[in-house]
Parts: C-alpha cells; structure tokens; sequence
C-alpha cells in the first residue's frame, strides 16, 4: 500500500533520489494502511519535498546507527516527579506571568499589554519584527507595540508573545542528544500548517493554533532536559521496534511526552486551549469544543508526511479518523494551503530562531 502512495515522478531530481527519497519516505509511512484521497495526496507532497531536500542536503538523510546490544530500561517514571524538580526546569520569567494573566483577564486592554511588553526590551524586538513579517503580511510598518496590538489584537499578540518567548528556555540542550534546528523547524512548520488548516476550514483561532503548533512537542523539550539518556533511549527504541514514539513511551515509562507537555503548561497557568491542544496531539479528545486540538493533532501528521524537520518521532502517525475527516478539506486544498510553506519556514524561522545557524 506504502508503494502505491509514492508512485508519483518528481521533477528536477535524478532517478537515483527520487528513489532514495522514496525507500526512506516508504519506512515514514509504514503505519499508514488505508489511505484516503487528503492521505495520498500528502504522500505525493511529501516525496517531492524529501526528494528535493534530499538532493540539496543529502547529510541530513545519512543513516543513524541504531544501538542493539543496549538493555532498555522499563522502569517507570512519575511524570510529577520531574515537573517538581524546579532546578532542572526553567521558569517563566515574571513579564511572561504577566502576559499570562493577561491573556485570561477579559478587562485586559492594548495599554495594558503594551506596557507589560515594553518591560522587556528583547521580547519588544521580537514582536515587531513579528508583526513587519511576511507572517502577517500587514499594508503598513508598525513601529510601536502599542500600535502592534491594535492592529493584530490583544489575545492575538499576547498569546503569540508567551508561545514563541518560551522557545528561549530551552537554548542549552546539547547538539548530541537533539539537533535543535531539525526540532524548530518540525515545530514552526506544525505551526504554520495548524494556522493554514485553521485559515481553510473556518475552525479556530489563526494564532492560537500556530503557538499550539509550536509547542505541541514540548514535552519532548522536558525529556531532554531532564532525563536526556532515557530520552534518547525511548526514540532508538521506537525505532528498533518500528512503533510510534508516543506508544513507545506510554509502554516503557508509563507516559507520553504529550501528557507531560500537557502538564507542564497547566503548571505554568497557559490558557486551556493551548494546555488540550498539547495534550491531545497525538489522542484528540471526542466532542472536544475548541478547534486548536484537532488542528494541531493533523498538522502534526502533514509535517510528519511531508518530512520537515523531526521532534524524535520518525514515523507518519494515522489521523484520528473522526478528526481528519472533520477538515472537510480537498486533496486540491491541502497542495493549495502548503504551497509556498518552504518559503515561509525560512521566514519564520529567521524570526523566531535569529542566532545564527
């Protein structure tokens, strides 16, 4: 079945890649049996997109030797126990507590949020950079955050503003146990393509849904700062089993890094859409009343099928079937909403990840 979703021909790559690109997007797809029409059009997508990615960047797909001789350890993990140790954890500095409260205050206005913002010089930066991006797309330059949260919105900014600032706690995770930039770019990606979904199917709120996008895998975060051999144990071991990561983990420490994501951000007070949108990625909740969750649980598998950038997980996760279909959206619109998405990673990348790469 795997097959038959990637006989497609892929221009301006040789038959060699296209091959290469397709054995390894072969293995990406393994757990998926029965595709339908949006799930074959992704397949298709995604080798084009790992085709050309592979004949620009062919390191990036070099095998990993993957440990054998290793007993795994299944000792389980209280999930409490590392979200109490506050010294291996960062805390979020007061300006973002504020912005929080903010956030869940209906009295909050566009003073208020801009003079909690101009507290830090660095995350006023940011923000207007933002705000002038390709990412908004605005007619006109905003050179105030006074003037940036009229214009795009008190919730709007202010949720933007806590989602992208905690991307800063995590700078100092060793190159050896995660490549950082294949694990922002994964993310940033799931974020844009949550706002695309939301954006095409009415469902949502476009910034909620991309800071949902972009901390979905936080929970990975917290493993690798906390337990960072464990952590790299549990992905070689998903991967010598040819299981997704999320089972893996539920099977071998008795959770996944969903849940801990998930409760991190009630710990940290985050609103709830962002807190259930972590936590379901993987498992959306039925009759769930905020759109985020289903909107972040398939961008997730269209990042994952279109192999941008990796969090841990190798392999394409099967859509819940109920979630997927509540998309409602055409083969034809999928192509359409991710057209140009390279182009806009790279803007938004620059953006939210400005140290040089």
């Amino acid at each position: 079945m795997t097959e038959e979703l990637l006989d497609t021909h892929v221009e301006d790559v040789s038959p060699e890649i296209r091959e290469k690109a397709k054995a390894y997007l072969t293995k990406r797809y393994r757990h998926i049996h029965k595709p339908d029409a949006l799930m074959k059009k992704l397949a298709r997508l995604g080798l084009e997109h790992v085709a050309r990615d592979m004949a620009a960047h062919p390191e990036k797909y070099e095998p990993v030797e993957q440990a054998t001789d290793e007993p795994v350890d299944t000792t389980h993990i209280d999930p409490l126990d590392i979200l109490r140790k506050e010294q291996q954890l960062p805390s979020l500095p007061q300006v973002f507590m504020e912005l929080q409260q903010a956030i869940n205050s209906p009295r909050t206005s566009a003073s208020d949020l801009a003079d909690i913002i101009s507290q830090d010089p660095g995350l006023t930066a940011f923000l207007l950079r933002m705000v002038n991006s390709a990412f908004y797309s605005l007619p006109m330059q905003i050179d105030t955050i006074s003037r940036a949260v009229t214009v795009v919105g008190v919730k709007q900014l202010s949720t933007m503003a806590v989602g992208t600032s905690v991307m800063q706690l995590f700078k100092d995770i060793p190159p050896e146990i995660v490549d950082m930039e294949r694990f922002w770019m994964h993310s940033i990606a799931c974020g844009l393509v949550a706002r695309g979904l939301c954006r095409v199917t009415g469902k949502g709120d476009p910034e909620r849904a991309f800071v949902a996008g972009l901390l979905h895998d936080i929970g990975q975060l917290i493993f690798f700062k906390t337990r960072p051999e464990r952590a790299a144990q549990l992905i070689s071991e998903a991967r010598r089993r040819d299981d997704l990561l999320f089972n893996a983990e539920a099977e071998i420490i008795g959770f996944d890094h969903a849940t801990l994501g998930g409760m991190l951000l009630r710990k940290w007070n985050f609103p709830y859409v962002l807190v259930a949108a972590v936590l379901e990625h993987h498992n959306p909740k039925k009759n769930q009343k905020e759109a985020e969750p289903g909107l972040v649980h398939c961008a997730e598998t269209i990042t994952t099928g279109l192999g941008i950038g990796s969090s841990g997980e190798f392999y394409v996760q099967p859509p819940n079937p109920e979630t997927w279909a509540s998309l409602g959206i055409t083969p034809d619109q999928l192509e359409d909403m991710i057209l140009g998405l390279d182009e806009e990673l790279e803007d938004s990348f620059s953006i939210l990840i400005p140290e040089p790469r």
